[in-house]
């Protein structure tokens, strides 16, 4: 009876786990990582699975896989009665084959691949918000496992019971972006359908200052990196983080602080098409004659000699400390990891050179600015505050339960009265302007084109123009603050103000 007691005990006991670990085989079937969520929780990652099958290694266990398995391997596995796993169709449960579902991290239809980034082929985070939070992600990684029991040669033994491991495979921990998947989406499409083939689009927040589009073209397949390392376009760079130059899209920051510092919108100018400053003469595009034209028709039609005259009766020391101030000429920075590039920003001393203070009145010259830089830029001129982008909205414990970040309330920087007349001037641009392709039939757009020489050389001599439409929407009461860049554009109205228009629309 002793001997007896002791067979049961020793059964049910550690003795048992430690004798059957010795003599058992383990296959991983699946490993996660953690999540990455947009702002309403919807997965950007791990938005669709695939099926993986635990085989056992005896010759029946072959009926039950597809018809495209590798069976020259698995008649190897079942040679050394090792077992194996396959992918597989459909579910499949019997004693020999069992299906589990495993998350697929990158699908064709998961969006924003510049902003999530990847990992590599170890599971560690490259690019991107992968990158950025690899250890908080690492840390709620898990991993599924079954076990089959095995004789002491360690050859499987058909028949027994398997044990299936879940170890903290199906934690929902991780970060929560600002995104919004919706209307990144719809951003993504709205570049894809477009003629921006190298170009960016960011749509940010108008009250909070959060980003929740950002887009870059061309895009990259998440799970065939290196098919795009040497891809035409730089499909691995992220538009919206690299600098370029601004063009008339910077006339507006002229405006507003031309404005602040008590010129009246009357203020105004008669255009001929072209004018000397100094050594160098100056030229609206193609040579335009405007004639009298004050602010708001200058904007219109985006007159350079007017705002070279305006920028003439400005103090350029202020202008660019109010340029430092909203942020050009330093990183703007999403989130620690991810930041977009410093830009450049004249100094005061090559201000003090009649020519380069021309050069930037309507934003050529020693001035270089991100997308990001833009949109932040016009969120000022929309609201009057200042709001740093933000791309973290919280993060997300094991259980699904979400942290949300602290929002820092925007710092005014603008008059409201500025304001008010920026968001006519700049609706005015969209409505009777040259923005005709950012006109838009049942809502008020507000904004303005560029068109910015870059000083590169295509192969046929041709120089490359950077070309810009940034705005915001609604004109009266701003919502959504929008930048579309073109690497290689024909003009900003061509461009990128249908970019803006259907964004715009899109998020109705």
């Amino acid at each position: 009876m002793a001997i007896m007691v002791r067979i049961v005990y020793i059964n049910r006991s550690a003795y048992s786990e430690a004798g059957r670990s010795n003599t058992s085989r383990t296959v991983t079937v699946g490993t996660t990582r953690g999540k990455i969520y947009d702002r309403n929780g919807e997965l950007l990652v791990d938005s669709q699975s695939k099926l993986t099958a635990a085989v056992t290694p005896v010759a029946g266990a072959k009926k039950y896989l597809p018809g495209d398995t590798d069976f020259d391997a698995v008649a190897s596995y079942i040679k050394n009665g090792s077992p194996f796993v396959v992918k597989v169709q459909s579910e499949i449960s019997n004693e020999l084959v069992r299906s589990f579902e495993v998350p697929l991290r990158y699908s064709d239809s998961d969006p924003a691949c510049h902003i999530v980034g990847y990992v590599n082929s170890e599971g560690k985070g490259v690019t991107g918000v992968e990158k950025a939070y690899d250890e908080l992600l690492s840390g709620y990684g898990g991993r599924l496992t079954v076990s089959f029991e095995a004789d002491a040669l360690g050859r499987v033994l058909a028949g027994m019971d398997k044990i299936v491991r879940d170890v903290n495979f199906n934690s929902q921990g991780g970060v929560v972006l600002t995104l919004d998947k919706r209307i990144q989406q719809l951003t993504e499409k709205a570049l894809g359908e477009s003629r921006v083939e190298s170009g960016c689009a960011v749509v940010m927040e108008a009250h909070s200052g959060d980003i929740v589009a950002l887009a870059s073209v061309p895009v990259f397949d998440r799970n065939r990196v290196e098919q795009s390392l040497d891809g035409e376009n730089s499909p691995l760079v992220n538009k919206a983080l690299a600098s370029y130059s601004a063009g008339s899209v910077f006339k507006s920051v002229v405006a507003a602080f031309a404005l602040e510092s008590g010129v009246s919108e009357a203020f105004t100018v008669s255009c001929e098409g072209k004018v000397t400053v100094g050594d160098k003469v100056f030229t609206c595009y193609g040579e335009t004659a405007h004639g009298e034209v004050n602010m708001e028709k200058a904007l219109q039609k985006s007159c350079n000699i007017y705002f070279i005259r305006l920028m003439e009766k400005l103090d350029a020391e202020k202008f660019l400390s109010f340029c430092s101030k909203i942020g050009f000429g330093e990183g703007v920075s999403l989130c620690d990891g991810i930041e977009g590039e410093k830009g450049l920003l004249p100094s005061a001393e090559a201000l003090s050179l009649e020519g380069n203070r021309a050069n930037f009145a309507f934003g050529q010259g020693d001035l270089l600015v991100t997308p990001l830089h833009m949109v932040k830029a016009y969120h000022v001129l929309a609201t009057g505050t200042l709001a740093e982008p933000r791309l973290i909205y919280g993060f997300c414990d094991g259980e699904g339960n979400i942290t949300a970040e602290n929002v820092k309330t925007p710092e005014r920087v603008l008059d409201e009265k500025t304001v008010d007349k920026m968001r006519e001037m700049l609706y005015s641009v969209t409505e009777k302007g040259i923005a005709t392709n950012a006109k838009s039939e049942f809502l008020k757009l507000a904004g303005k084109t560029g068109t910015a020489e870059s000083g590169i050389y295509d192969e046929s001599g041709e120089e490359v123009y950077r070309t810009w439409f940034t705005g915001f929407y609604p004109a009266d009461e701003p919502e959504y603050i929008v930048a579309v860049m073109n690497e290689d554009g024909v003009g900003g109205n061509a461009d990128c103000a249908p970019v803006f228009r259907e964004i715009c629309e899109g998020m109705e």
